[in-house]
C-alpha cells in the first residue's frame, strides 16, 4: 500500500512538473504572409548609338554597362542604373521573381519597337531568401536586363524609348 501512495505522490510531482515547464517553439508565420515590393529606381540603359548591324546593350544588376556588336557608348545623358525593388517581408520569406519573357520598348517619334530581356539579379538567381531582420527593413533586389537592338534600322533608332517590364515576386 505505500508503493502504490509513493507511485501517486511521484507521478503527481511529475506531472505537477511538467505541466509547469515553458516550451518553446518556432512561432507561426503570420497568415496571410505579407509580401511588399516597392520600385525605388528604373532601369536605365543610358546613352548609346547604333550602326547598321545593330547589337545587345546590357545593363547588369551591379550598374555595369556593356555593349557587343555595333553599338557605342555615350557618356552624357542620363546615368546608367539597374532597376532597384526594396522588399518587404518577414526574415527567410523564400521569394520567387517571376517575369513575362520579353518587353517591348518603343520610339514614340519613329515608332520602331527594341526588345528587352530582364537577366540578371543580384539575389544571383529568381529564388531567394529575405535576410533582413524584420518585415520594416526592406530587402534590396537590383534587376538588370538586355536590349536587343536589331540590325538594318534604316535611320530610325535615334529618340527616347518607353515601354514597362513587369515581375512577379512570388513568396513560397
Amino acid at each position: 500500500m505505500q508503493d502504490l501512495n509513493l507511485y501517486k505522490i511521484t507521478f503527481s510531482l511529475l506531472t505537477i512538473v511538467l505541466f509547469g515547464l515553458e516550451l518553446k517553439a518556432q512561432e507561426n508565420p503570420p497568415v496571410p504572409v505579407e509580401v511588399e515590393v516597392r520600385t525605388s529606381r528604373n532601369l536605365n540603359f543610358g546613352s548609346f548609338t547604333a550602326g547598321n548591324s545593330g547589337g545587345n546593350v546590357s545593363v547588369s544588376y551591379d550598374d555595369q554597362r556593356t555593349v557587343d556588336g555595333d553599338i557605342f557608348e555615350l557618356n552624357f545623358g542620363q546615368p546608367v542604373s539597374a532597376a532597384l525593388f526594396d522588399v518587404y517581408a518577414n526574415p527567410g520569406t523564400i521569394i520567387q521573381i517571376q517575369d513575362m519573357g520579353s518587353y517591348t520598348l518603343q520610339n514614340q517619334d519613329t515608332g520602331l519597337e527594341i526588345k528587352l530581356f530582364i537577366d540578371s539579379f543580384s539575389t544571383g538567381q529568381r529564388t531567394f531568401v529575405t535576410q533582413s531582420p524584420n518585415a520594416q527593413t526592406p530587402n534590396e533586389v537590383f534587376v538588370g536586363g538586355t536590349l536587343r537592338i536589331p540590325s538594318d534600322n534604316s535611320g530610325n533608332l535615334p529618340g527616347r524609348y518607353f515601354g514597362t517590364f513587369t515581375l512577379n515576386f512570388i513568396h513560397q
